[in-house]
C-alpha cells in the first residue's frame, strides 16, 4: 500500500503528464499541419483550418482541466500553467484561423478544422482531463450554491 506522500506524488505526476502531453499534442498538430508539408508545398487554407482545430481543441481541454486540477488534488501551480497554456494555444488557434482566410483555397478541400480537433482528441489523457474537468466544474457549482 502506498503512503499518503507517495500517492500525492503519483497524482501530481499524472496531472503534470496529462497537461503537458495535451499542450504538446496541440502544438504538434497545430504547428505540424502548417509547417511540415509534403513535397515542399506551401500551406493552404485547409491546412490552417486543421491547425486552428488542433490548437483550439487543446486549448479547450486545458481550460476544462483547470477546475479538474483544483477539485481533484492536483497541484495548484498546475492550474496556472494549464490556464496560461490554454491562452497561448487559443491565440495560436486564432492566428491560424485568420491565416486560413488569407491563404490560397484548396481546389478540392478534404480536411477541415474537425481533423485537427480529432487529432488532439484521440489521446486517452485528453478524455481524462475532459471528464475530470467537467466533474470539477460540477463540484465547484455545487459548493458555491447557497444551500451548501
Amino acid at each position: 500500500m502506498l503512503s499518503a506522500h507517495a500517492r500525492h506524488v503519483w497524482v501530481t505526476v499524472c496531472w503534470v503528464g496529462a497537461v503537458a502531453a495535451t499542450a504538446l499534442n496541440g502544438v504538434v498538430v497545430g504547428y505540424g499541419t502548417v509547417w511540415f508539408q509534403l513535397f515542399g508545398e506551401s500551406a493552404d487554407a485547409e491546412d490552417y483550418l486543421v491547425s486552428a482545430g488542433g490548437y483550439g481543441a487543446a486549448a479547450v481541454v486545458l481550460v476544462l482541466a483547470v477546475p479538474g486540477i483544483l477539485t481533484h488534488r492536483g497541484p495548484r501551480w498546475l492550474a496556472w500553467a494549464a490556464g496560461a497554456s490554454a491562452a497561448v494555444l487559443g491565440l495560436l488557434a486564432t492566428g491560424s484561423l485568420a491565416a486560413s482566410t488569407r491563404a490560397e483555397q484548396s481546389a478540392s478541400p478534404v480536411s477541415t478544422g474537425w481533423d485537427g480537433i480529432g487529432a488532439v482528441m484521440w489521446a486517452p489523457w485528453t478524455w481524462v482531463l475532459v471528464v475530470l474537468g467537467i466533474q470539477g466544474l460540477y463540484r465547484l457549482v455545487q459548493t458555491s450554491r447557497p444551500d451548501h
